[in-house]
């Protein structure tokens, strides 16, 4: 525990309650005692006391579940000056209170002062001032006063002061647990966002169940202060629970404190070990200052020295002020991430005025607190190692708009990083814009050279390939023309043709892949079109699917092969029944008109700028398996596909065709739910003509 959780001892301001009460046992320890008031301290022979079960380091429990902590061990000091057994009794707060108003116990310890409490009880003086904070998780924002709470769910301790404090300011939103360590356990399992811990009991069980850096302290909602209390009118209670703790001297409870919360550098403590050294070594310094009189004359003279030394140290700085404002990049001075200068350059690249930086934090320059404790922590990381310290920062200006930032700066002294460091800023936005511009050029080109030396290869194979199938086809015409019908060789010949023009049929896709299928583009009517693509679009359909068909009257019309065409459809919906497996789903065909400018170029491939105009688009969306977002680029690519079976040729070949029609194929899928294909083909004027 570390010593900063340890709240003073001596001394505390005290309550008006508190004053009462030591003015009650002022007069009790002067006035004479009388029978009854001595057959009833007398009868005092075991003092049952209890408190808080789980308020480290004040009362807790060890592995074997024995008492520890600061008030055990001055309660057992206060049995051994008073002579008077103590039953120590801890357990929860809520439980503690309600044993000690049923008269079953004589003394409640770790106890605040409230209005309500002063009604019930008599209290010692205070003995420990407590802070009484808020945490919230480190994701929220905008947590910075009372008010502010309204509206969470804050979790607090059952029967805790803060309860009262919380509803009289108009806070109901409240959750109650048993004891601290239940709130932070709750907060862990993230079942409560917001609570408030007293701060010696939050730091602890937040580090020990591994929380500290999820959650941070948004403001103190008050202090309060420990005291001990007795059921009300029982001064003599009071003066005999008082009395014992005075007989406890300083280097005793220091003693104790020092045991459970560390031993900070006391001042005070130096001075009653070494007081008297310390006047010695006054007193000799003194005489040495006396003998060192004679040297003023000099000091006299080195006065006009210091004053040109000064003179020149002034003229420096008048030169340096001169560079910082010439200067092409933002510098500055910053310390314990606040400006102490910036110079115009700054000023200019952020939009701020001197007035508005010098003295802010940091924080102003970036849009959310991560990025603030990000670039910080990464930055003091390269200063500790490298003694420098370079990164690139997303920085917000005045207007809101974000630039980037290339950051580079040093200790002012190394030996004291305490003291500040220097930095250089310079606005890298439009240079990290053009990289990117010019890394995207790089991509589209290396894309188009792939996809022409692809299209060349497979234009190359599938011309000779198709010459190829030619002769074969026209061999095994021939042959079923000279073979009688009834021989047994007729049905493998008749194989052999289908085989050849599934072949052809591939052929037919590498060569639409590669630009150089052949073509003849008409005026087309889509809907009219589509009336002669039904019937083979049904017999595709499996038994699984069921087929939704949308398509308007009237569209306008496309310059299309309509072979090529019919290649298109038939591969989209092939390729969504392949996805529907064997699971029921819909396969429904669309169609309708849409303007460049409404189109994502992160969606469209070839990935390049469709000229501007409207596009007639045929649409197939399936309610398929869906496709990984890391496989939809790839799925272009010859031969490459997502299923255990399939040539892989499909969608090539139907962006080779609409990369032939001047068009393009839109993809949007999400796995598990399905895949929505567009094919986009360039309108034709709307005074062309429908061939009749």
């Amino acid at each position: 525990m570390k010593t900063f959780f340890a709240m003073p001892r001596h001394p505390v301001p005290f309550s008006r309650a508190a004053c009462l009460s030591l003015v009650a046992t002022a007069a009790l320890l002067l006035a004479p005692q009388g029978v009854d008031g001595q057959a009833r301290a007398g009868r005092a022979s075991t003092l049952t006391v209890v408190s808080d079960d789980n308020y480290p380091p004040y009362v807790f429990r060890d592995a074997d579940g024995n008492l520890k902590g600061i008030l055990p061990d001055e309660w057992a000091l206060w049995e051994q000056k008073t002579g008077v057994k103590v039953n120590l009794k801890a357990m929860d707060w809520i439980e503690a209170q309600r044993v000690m108003r049923e008269g079953n116990a004589d003394v409640i310890d770790t106890i605040f002062l409230t209005d309500e409490r002063a009604r019930l009880y008599d209290f010692t003086p205070p003995y420990a001032q407590i802070q009484v904070p808020v945490f919230a998780h480190k994701t929220l924002g905008g947590i910075g006063d009372i008010a502010s709470l309204k509206g969470f769910t804050i979790g607090v301790k059952a029967g805790d002061a803060v309860i009262g404090h919380l509803t009289g300011h108009g806070i109901h939103t409240l959750k109650e647990y048993p004891s601290y360590e239940s709130i932070i356990q709750a907060a862990k399992n993230q079942e409560i966002r917001v609570f408030s811990v007293d701060e010696p009991a939050a730091v602890y069980f937040m580090y020990k169940h591994g929380i500290a850096h999820e959650f941070r302290q948004c403001f103190v909602l008050y202090t309060g202060e420990f005291h001990r209390a007795v059921a009300k009118n029982r001064a003599d209670m009071l003066n005999l629970v008082q009395s014992g703790f005075n007989q406890i001297s300083r280097r005793e409870y220091r003693a104790i404190e020092r045991k459970w919360i560390g031993s900070p550098f006391l001042l005070r403590e130096i001075a009653d070990q070494w007081g008297v050294y310390i006047l010695l070594a006054v007193a000799i310094i003194v005489v040495l200052m006396a003998g060192n009189a004679y040297l003023s004359h000099r000091v006299r003279v080195q006065t006009a020295e210091l004053h040109r030394a000064l003179e020149e140290l002034r003229q420096s700085q008048a030169r340096l002020q001169s560079i910082l404002k010439v200067a092409p990049v933002g510098i500055g001075v910053i310390a314990d991430r606040r400006f102490l200068e910036v110079n115009d350059m700054f000023c200019r690249m952020s939009g701020y005025s001197n007035e508005e930086v010098v003295g802010q934090s940091s924080r102003l320059f970036y849009a959310s607190q991560e990025d603030f404790e990000r670039i910080g922590k990464l930055f003091f990381e390269q200063i500790a190692k490298d003694g420098f310290g370079a990164l690139e920062a997303p920085i917000r200006h005045r207007s809101g708009r974000m630039m980037c930032w290339w950051l580079s700066g040093t200790p002012i002294d190394p030996a004291r990083p305490a003291a500040g460091f220097i930095f250089a800023a310079q606005d890298i936005t439009d240079r990290k814009k053009t990289e990117e511009e010019r890394l995207h050029y790089e991509r589209k080109m290396q894309e188009s050279q792939k996809l022409e030396s692809l299209g060349m290869l497979a234009g190359g194979i599938a011309h000779d390939f198709n010459n190829l199938l030619a002769a074969i086809m026209g061999n095994i015409d021939l042959a079923l023309i000279s073979l009688p019908k009834e021989s047994p060789a007729r049905e493998d010949i008749l194989a052999a043709v289908n085989a050849t023009k599934r072949a052809a049929d591939l052929v037919q896709q590498m060569l639409a892949y590669s630009g150089r299928g052949h073509t003849v583009a008409t005026l087309l009517d889509i809907p009219a079109t589509f009336g002669m693509f039904l019937d083979q679009i049904k017999d595709n359909m499996p038994k699984n699917a069921t087929l939704n068909l949308n398509l308007p009257e009237s569209l306008p019309a496309i310059e299309a092969d309509v072979e090529q065409l019919r290649l298109v459809v038939m591969n989209l919906v092939s390729n969504a029944a392949e996805a529907l497996e064997t699971r029921q789903g819909t396969i429904g065909i669309s169609a309708g008109t849409v303007d460049s400018s409404q189109l994502s170029p992160s969606h469209l491939w070839p990935r390049e700028t469709l000229p501007a105009g409207p596009y007639v688009y045929i649409e197939v969306a399936d309610t398929g398996i869906g496709i990984p977002a890391e496989r939809i680029p790839r799925i272009f690519d010859p031969f490459f596909s997502t299923k255990f079976t399939g040539r892989g040729l499909g969608l090539p070949a139907v962006l080779g065709i609409l990369r032939g029609h001047k068009g393009a194929i839109q993809i949007e899928s999400t796995p598990g739910k399905g895949t929505t294909v567009r094919a986009l083909f360039p309108a034709a004027p709307p005074d062309a003509e429908l061939p009749s």
